[in-house]
């Protein structure tokens, strides 16, 4: 059960809930009573808090998800396991053809004698 207790508002945020008093209750904002004007701010407030809880589950949770999808390693999910490219093998120097790199060499050795 509702408790009786007396607020005071700010004259901007008073002038917003009376500009939602159409829309809300139907009520044009001249015609309002103390009584609609309760009725409406908390009917405002709901929405408001409906609004935050859908915005809360929905935008953000997506938001978070397409994030993560983009940049890697955000989440926590650090821990994955990435497949590394194989990369081209040198080719293997020839092993019999020993002389040929002892003739080559020698060339240099006689013109540096």
């Amino acid at each position: 059960m509702a408790i009786n207790t007396r607020i005071r508002i700010d004259a901007d945020i008073e002038t917003y809930i009376r500009s939602q008093s159409e829309r809300v209750m139907g009520i044009g904002s001249d015609k309002l009573t103390a009584a609609d004007l309760t009725t409406l701010t908390n009917r405002i407030l709901y929405e408001h808090k409906l609004a935050q809880t859908m915005m809360r589950q929905e935008l953000i949770s997506r938001l978070f998800g397409w994030l993560k999808g983009v940049v890697p390693g955000i989440g926590g999910n650090s821990n994955k396991v990435v497949a590394i490219a194989p990369q081209p093998q040198q080719p293997a120097l020839p092993t019999d053809d020993l002389d040929f790199a002892a003739d080559f060499a020698a060339q240099f050795d006689e013109d540096a004698a």
